[in-house]
């Protein structure tokens, strides 16, 4: 991203919505690399939200960093808030979503296991003329 970024305002917030891709700021959902609002490789936002098709523009850790307690805070309420919406919505407790991401997490445990298992084997192969 090219230019100052946006100051990260402590207010959280989901973001006005469109089909545009928006690169910082923080007015939209969805954008990517802005201040505030939900959306990818930004700092501030109270979820990660995902626009089909919209590039990510990532700020570094260090612009991350810069993020007060409090704002880190605030989008973390908002976005438990926001989980607890979605998870009534499609009629999920909350031990359901335990439940259901512990079960992720164990598979993407084992596809980590695998990948490893295939680069060893791989080496293998190669060292074998």
């Amino acid at each position: 991203r090219e230019g100052p970024l946006k100051e990260v305002s402590g207010k959280p917030k989901h973001g006005d919505e469109d089909d545009q891709e928006h690169i910082g700021g923080n007015r939209w959902a969805g954008g990517s690399g802005g201040a505030d609002t939900a959306g990818l490789g930004g700092r501030g936002g109270p979820y990660r939200l995902e626009k089909r098709g919209q590039s990510v523009h990532q700020v570094s850790d260090e612009a991350k960093a810069q993020v007060s307690k409090e704002a880190r805070e605030a989008a973390h309420r908002l976005g438990q808030e926001a989980l607890k919406r979605r998870l009534q919505e499609i009629n999920l407790s909350g031990g359901d979503y335990s439940f259901y991401a512990s079960l992720v997490e164990s598979v993407q445990g084992v596809e980590r296991l695998r990948a490893v298992l295939s680069g060893a084997a791989a080496r293998h192969r190669e060292r074998h003329w």
